[in-house]
């Protein structure tokens, strides 16, 4: 079962949606997003049902946010009124859900890797196999909303023409963000995402870990473009230049360490060499997701910051 539990991390780290698209994007069907939102409603429910049985055998501790949260978000920010579907849905308002659903994986792992350090009796393996299973749905859900949220992302921006330019509509609280903060949020991000892959390849080392052949080397190119871009002076930074580095290098490093905490709890109590490699990465993990979690309030920031400038352009309704 471990081993199983394992190759379903390794193969949704190579199934990652590819988000860098170059050429004209479409705007993203208002069904499609909402069947999306559902699907990871679905595999929060999932989540939710585990939480008893997780408090008892794994001492869970109560989660910051749950399905209900996720349901008040989808009806605030992807729903006029509460219950009617909009022609258009503002990317701003998908990258808001799409925290919510980070929130719920960000605890399942911490929470989950905790159930892995205790598992002497059947029942701890039992709620750990579980634990994987679920996280992993709702990992693969969320990134398939993100990726549509990150095309909406782009079709605003293409429909806009020149940002910059259209600074004379704003007339909101909405800021464009200040490179130097993007560069100082990229740069830790950076640092989390490469002290993310140190654990990961000393996991690999890790006699008493469990390895893989279709390990995936993390490609942080552009992520590299992003801090150069930031350090130009003038520069002016599109909220889904942003973005792509937030699910493609910074998700990619995390499902990395869901692996590693995977591949190296089977024998953390009894094997203290397993024991380290897990408790790195639980403090590599934590510092990635708030890394990750700061980087994106910026990106919101921008996103927002480009729909306010351009409201005059196109129509939106959120």
């Amino acid at each position: 079962m471990r081993n199983a539990c394992l190759l379903v991390v390794v193969v949704s780290f190579s199934l990652i949606p590819n988000v860098r698209i170059q050429a004209q994007v479409s705007k993203v069907s208002s069904e499609n997003i909402m069947d999306a939102a559902f699907d990871m409603k679905k595999a929060s429910e999932a989540v939710d049902k585990l939480a008893s049985d997780m408090s008892k055998y794994c001492k869970w501790g109560i989660a910051s946010l749950d399905t209900s949260d996720l349901n008040v978000a989808i009806s605030s920010f992807l729903l006029n009124h509460g219950s009617q579907v909009p022609e258009t849905v503002l990317a701003s308002n998908m990258w808001r859900v799409s925290f919510v659903a980070g929130d719920v994986i960000h605890h399942l792992a911490a929470s989950s890797s905790q159930c892995d350090l205790g598992r002497r009796y059947s029942d701890d393996a039992r709620m750990s196999d579980a634990a994987s299973s679920v996280l992993m749905r709702l990992f693969w859900a969320r990134s398939k909303f993100n990726k549509l949220a990150y095309q909406q992302t782009r079709w605003q921006e293409q429909e806009s023409g020149n940002v910059e330019q259209n600074e004379s509509n704003l007339n909101s609280h909405a800021t464009k963000v200040d490179p130097d903060e993007v560069l100082g949020a990229a740069r830790e991000m950076k640092e989390a995402v490469e002290v993310s892959g140190k654990v990961a390849a000393e996991a690999e080392t890790t006699a008493v870990c469990l390895h893989s052949d279709s390990k995936v080397a993390l490609d942080l190119t552009n992520l590299d473009k992003l801090v150069d871009m930031a350090r130009t002076p003038h520069s002016y930074i599109r909220a889904a230049n942003m973005w792509d580095v937030t699910v493609m290098e910074a998700s990619a490093a995390q499902l990395d360490l869901i692996g590693t905490l995977t591949a190296c709890s089977l024998h953390a109590v009894e094997k203290k060499k397993a024991m380290n490699v897990v408790s790195e990465s639980l403090r590599a993990y934590t510092r990635l997701a708030s890394a990750t979690a700061a980087f994106a309030l910026l990106a919101l920031q921008q996103t927002e910051w480009e729909e306010q400038t351009t409201k005059k352009q196109f129509r939106l309704s959120g």
